[in-house]
């Protein structure tokens, strides 16, 4: 290595003691290199010629403006597919730009907002020490909620979230209004370096699945500790192994949500230090907000009617939704169905697809009447007014590829829930709450129909709901045990920063 003096030595002693073989440091002032091969000797051609830090070089969180690089002596093992990613990225930059940009404001987005997506921060960072949150939507931030709120309190922490979805925005607005959020960066060099160089968080929190390779290389290639907490189930990870047991060994702590997904990380060759199970996060959050007024006001319109939920459904699986609503409606022609879709935007493939029947949507304030068959609740953030309403529930994304929802929401509410067979990303939830009494899955719309009949019939839904519920109030530690590994991780990396 290169000997370097002058003011640059304290920083190339910083670098060094990070164990890199090849280190040159640079002044991004004066543009002095030192111990570098010179860029046209590395050729034009070379995937890995300053296209990003983590391959060519990486920022100092100490001295902010100077820049430590280095060859990566394990560059061969990276795999082909992330190196094409990262090329990809950077030649195509200008295109991802402009088509994010037509995508943003398709879907509603605030025009201003969109520099965020570009690395463009539109709040300031403060001072002190920083964690930064990433939730893709309002699934994922929603269940880190108690989690979150620990860390908010956290003397001497800040906080900065960012979501990829305007529902995981408002989630954030809403229930955390002193804590800055901006959109997640496109995954591109100029917008990584620039929400990085502006944020220069201390910690880099990833919930559930949402990992961006330049990102995550990026966040690494800086000594920014990336924890990924509550990973669950991940279909990509099965079809790539080499790809995201690369990208997932940069973190230097991993919670899984299962034990299967931890033997399922195992098996991509990650260390078994960096995984821990301390239990289903989703068990650790509060029941969802319920609004007083409206459910005394649905159960007014209910009246003695039975009635059952098909909570966060897909589009495959509204067509065994509606067939079992049928059967039901046939040998109980006073039941009600209470439809709610995961994503609103379904009503009207719903609504077409229930034309023979009688339906009032609830984004139209159609009040519920005698008549009605199925209430359509297409609104946001209703889910908790809704369960309290009702002790049986068919729970969504279990007869297609989605991977079933979060069976605690419900069973917070004390219901008994029914499910599809596809529930991959909360099996060991589900086979916890069928052991209790509280859950089963139906392989299709005649068993669906057939078992939410029995239970109309039994009036007994109330008591296997119990179960539901006392399962969720024995609990677990999972919120408790993460925030301790956030904050010993956050606690070791500044130690090794002084």
């Amino acid at each position: 290595m290169t000997k370097c003096s002058g003011a640059h030595a304290p920083v190339l002693k910083h670098a060094a003691r990070y164990g890199r073989r090849e280190v040159f440091v640079g002044s991004c002032l004066c543009g002095l290199r030192e111990g570098m091969h010179n860029d046209d000797d590395r050729g034009l051609g070379n995937p890995f010629r300053r296209m990003w830090c983590n391959f060519d070089g990486v920022h100092c969180r100490l001295p902010r403006r100077i820049c430590v690089q280095r060859f990566m002596s394990d560059a061969d093992r990276i795999p082909s597919s992330l190196k094409c990613w990262l090329t990809l990225s950077r030649l195509l930059q200008p295109l991802i730009h402009l088509g994010a940009r037509r995508l943003h404001n398709r879907q509603g987005l605030d025009s201003e907002r969109f520099s965020e997506r570009l690395g463009r921060a539109t709040a300031a960072r403060g001072e002190g020490q920083l964690i930064w949150i990433h939730a893709a939507s309002l699934g994922e931030i929603s269940q880190a909620a108690g989690l979150l709120d620990a860390l908010e309190k956290t003397r001497g922490v800040r906080l900065i979230v960012t979501t990829m979805t305007l529902a995981g925005a408002d989630w954030a607005a809403k229930n955390l209004p002193a804590v800055p959020h901006q959109y997640l960066p496109l995954d591109t060099p100029r917008a990584v370096g620039g929400f990085l160089d502006h944020w220069s968080p201390d910690l880099a929190m990833f919930i559930e699945a949402d990992i961006w390779p330049r990102l995550v290389m990026e966040s690494a290639a800086r000594k920014i500790p990336l924890v990924l907490i509550n990973a669950r189930p991940s279909k990509s990870r099965d079809r790539a192994p080499k790809f995201y047991g690369y990208l997932l060994s940069q973190f230097c702590a991993i919670t899984c949500k299962s034990a299967q997904v931890l033997e399922g990380l195992r098996a991509l060759g990650l260390a078994r230090e960096k995984l821990h199970y301390f239990g289903d996060l989703r068990a650790s959050v509060p029941a969802l907000r319920v609004d007083a007024l409206a459910a005394t006001t649905l159960s007014r319109a209910i009246a003695d009617r039975p009635v059952w939920i098909a909570a966060s459904s897909h589009a495959a699986d509204e067509a065994q939704i509606l067939s079992a609503c049928k059967t039901v409606g046939e040998q109980h022609p006073e039941a009600l169905l209470i439809w709610a879709p995961r994503h609103p935007k379904r009503a009207p493939d719903i609504l077409e697809a229930a034309s023979d029947l009688v339906v009032h949507s609830r984004s139209k304030l159609e009040p519920i009447t005698p008549r009605t068959q199925i209430y359509l609740a297409d609104t946001f953030g209703e889910l908790g007014t809704l369960f309290s309403c009702s002790k049986i529930v068919f729970l969504g994304g279990s007869f297609g590829s989605e991977g079933g929802h979060n069976p605690y929401e419900p069973a917070n509410f004390g219901c008994y829930m029914i499910t599809g067979p596809h529930v991959r990303n909360h099996r060991d939830a589900f086979e916890a709450f069928i052991r209790a009494g509280a859950a089963e899955t139906v392989p299709d719309a005649p068993h669906l129909a057939q078992r939410v009949s029995q239970l109309i019939e039994a009036r007994d839904a109330d008591a296997r709901g119990a179960n539901a519920h006392a399962l969720v109030a024995a609990g677990n530690e999972a919120a408790p045990k993460t925030l301790a590994l956030l904050l010993a991780t956050l606690r070791a990396d500044h130690a090794d920063h002084n």
